[in-house]
């Protein structure tokens, strides 16, 4: 496990949050009145002072707050940076990144921010702005004004009036209202008189001078003492005037008192917007330090543990936390450890198998009764063993201690040299029979040599002196088998023809047509097995093709001749062109090759069954077809059929379609076997003339 990092002593973590209590508290105080002082100044109302207020010290706070923070988190950058400690080129970068991603569009919204405030600002207390507001003050004073001098000019003309009738008196005064009240002056008007659609005010309470807001309105009212008594008089300002009288007279008290506070509405949204920067910013590098510490963490654990697997530690394990790439890469480093300590165990175990094998090898080198020798990339002779040094004289020289090329040109080493640089140069093995040993004394041997990876050879040498006693009598038991072979060929129609002379015989059907052409066959096949006899004698192999003109339909014909009267019950059918066809083949083989097919076509309908033969031309070639309903070949003998010494037959000697491929190669041309749905067809296809 990769050990945490040492906790901060508690006495140093309560000195560090005492400091901090005591730097947040100086810095409320320094704030309250530094934005108190100036907002009081401003002589707003009390609870717009106070938010003014306490926003202006949550912005001071909360701006000093964060600048330390950044501060401090940036300078710990710095100095882990700077003592090289693992993960902090990589925290540093990704803090920076970070800040920079959020300090570029944060101060872009505070100079924007800001530029747009002070604009408005500028805005609110422009001349303009201030001339229109005082306007509009003036305006409303002179509506004021101008009420107040037509209720006095309509007091006047009461008193200068010598009516007693109020409609008469409203007429000449130009006045919205006239009532009489009466001598005393009693609870109610005596006599009223209203302009056209206008609600009368309550005149009970009236004293000198008063003024009355009805929905219509605000009525300006006066008494008005005369000699007959007490009168009222009125004018009414209208609602739309009177609500445009007051929100003048509104806009120029509340342009006074923002007047007083512009410094302050001028900074405290600046610093709301700084604040929001240094939030922003906060944020930034809080990500930053998170993301890399999240991702600087395992990191560094896991550079830790591969120091210690590179030193051969193979015990260290990281934590695995989370479902995360990181926690993945955990548990693979983990499973990869794992799999060191299992491989290491099993490389060590392996070693100690090896080095058991190879003294193992050694012993089995020593005793193997062929000579192995191999060379490295070098040129430089790595294994020799007994064999081989015994068969060269060579008893004394070590491969660990002697150089090969002290050895190399010594004649008693025969053609291996130049083999072995043969093998060098092309990459490619070789096989030759050579002779190793000194004058007279020389040994045969068949020299293998292949190249092995790595730029090596590898060569083995194999003692022809017994072998070639062994290869002897192995071929001539070849030729013993083949012969008799042969030699039971042109027993086949000898005996067919006596068994047929014989039958005509015990029938009293014997004529001298029969016996004359039963003579010619056995003369002509005792003939041929002469002429094979002398052939092996000769060469002591398949006798050599004797090319000479004959007719193929002829042989088909002599082939049937042979086998139709003595298998009855198989339905013989033949089949060739009418017109004759010169070739020139040697007939005595062409002839025992079919006989070999008709033989085979015989054996696999067992009796019973159906034969055909056929001659066609094909591409200027002859073909001879051989078809039986038989049982067929399987599957999976059918490759081997034409293979020596491979029979589906329990008394079959394996040679006779190989005999019959043989001497379809011998002329040029080919045999091949193909199933048919029922049965079996074999197919020999020769050239009119043989291809020198």
């Amino acid at each position: 496990m990769v050990p945490s990092p040492p906790k901060r002593h508690p006495e140093l973590t309560r000195l560090y949050v005492a400091v901090a209590l005591g730097v947040v508290i100086i810095m409320i105080i320094l704030a309250y009145k530094a934005v108190g002082n100036r907002i009081a100044e401003g002589g707003l109302d009390a609870p717009t002072r106070w938010a003014l207020i306490a926003v202006g010290t949550a912005n001071v706070l909360a701006i000093g707050a964060l600048l330390f923070i950044v501060a401090r988190s940036l300078a710990k950058l710095y100095f882990e940076r700077k003592s090289g400690i693992l993960g902090s080129r990589l925290r540093t970068r990704m803090v920076l990144t970070l800040f920079i991603v959020g300090i570029v569009p944060s101060l872009i919204l505070f100079l924007v921010g800001r530029n747009f405030i002070n604009k408005n600002v500028e805005r609110w207390f422009s001349p303009e702005t201030e001339v229109t507001i005082r306007d509009g003050q003036k305006v409303a004073g002179d509506l004021r004004a101008a009420a107040k001098a037509r209720l006095d000019f309509g007091a006047g003309r009461l008193l200068a009036s010598a009516s007693a009738e109020a409609p008469t008196i409203r007429a000449a005064s130009d006045l919205d209202l006239v009532a009489f009240l009466g001598a005393k002056g009693g609870e109610g008007p005596k006599a009223l008189d209203l302009r056209a659609g206008l609600e009368p005010p309550d005149l009970s309470t009236l004293g000198a001078e008063g003024t009355q807001e009805t929905r219509e309105g605000l009525w300006l009212l006066r008494r008005v003492p005369r000699g007959d008594g007490a009168w009222a008089v009125g004018i009414l300002m209208p609602r739309e005037t009177l609500d445009r009288v007051v929100a003048l007279e509104q806009r120029y008290r509340e342009s006074q008192q923002i007047r007083s506070a512009r410094e302050t509405l001028e900074t405290l949204p600046q610093s709301t917007f700084l604040f929001l920067t240094m939030l922003t910013l906060f944020f930034a590098v809080w990500s930053g330090l998170a993301l890399a510490r999240s991702l600087s963490e395992p990191i560094r654990a896991l550079a830790k543990a591969a120091q210690r697997v590179g030193s051969g530690d193979l015990e260290v394990q990281l934590p695995e936390m989370g479902e995360d790439e990181l926690a993945f890469l955990a548990r693979t480093f983990n499973a990869m450890i794992r799999d060191l300590k299992a491989s290491r165990a099993a490389i060590e175990a392996q070693a100690s198998r090896i080095e058991q094998q190879r003294a193992y090898l050694g012993q089995i080198l020593a005793a193997l009764p062929v000579g192995v020798m191999s060379w490295r990339a070098d040129g430089e002779l790595r294994t020799f063993n007994a064999a081989a040094r015994g068969w060269m004289g060579l008893e004394s020289f070590d491969p660990s201690e002697d150089s090969w090329s002290s050895v190399a040109t010594l004649p008693r080493l025969g053609r291996l040299p130049e083999l072995l640089a043969a093998v060098r140069e092309s990459g490619r093995g070789v096989q030759e029979e050579l002779r190793l040993g000194g004058e007279g004394e020389g040994r045969p041997v068949r020299a293998i040599l292949e190249p092995v990876q790595g730029g090596g050879v590898l060569a083995v040498l194999e003692d022809l002196s017994l072998l070639a006693q062994a290869e002897k009598r192995a071929a001539w038991q070849e030729v013993a088998r083949r012969m008799a072979h042969e030699v039971k060929n042109p027993l086949t129609p000898i005996q067919l023809t006596a068994q047929r002379l014989l039958r005509r015989t015990r029938e009293g059907r014997l004529d001298l047509a029969a016996v004359q052409e039963g003579a010619e066959t056995i003369l002509t096949e005792v003939a041929s097995l002469s002429r094979l006899v002398d052939s092996f004698s000769r060469f002591a192999r398949l006798p050599s093709p004797q090319f000479s003109p004959c007719d193929p339909a002829e042989l088909l014909r002599q082939v049937l001749a042979l086998y139709e009267p003595n298998q009855p019950g198989i339905q013989w059918s033949i089949r060739f062109q009418l017109e004759p066809l010169g070739v020139l083949w040697d007939g005595d083989m062409v002839k025992r090759a079919l006989i070999n097919l008709v033989d085979n076509a015989v054996a696999a309908v067992d009796g019973q069954g159906a034969v055909s033969l056929s001659l066609t031309g094909e591409d200027g070639n002859l073909r001879f077809d051989v078809e039986d309903d038989g049982t067929g070949v399987p599957e999976a003998d059918r490759d081997r059929l034409f293979e020596p010494y491979f029979s589906t037959k329990w008394k079959g000697t394996g040679l006779g379609l190989a005999i019959v491929r043989r001497i379809a190669q011998d002329h040029g041309g080919d045999a091949r076997y193909q199933p048919l749905a029922r049965g079996s067809r074999f197919t020999l296809t020769l050239p009119r003339a043989p291809k020198v």
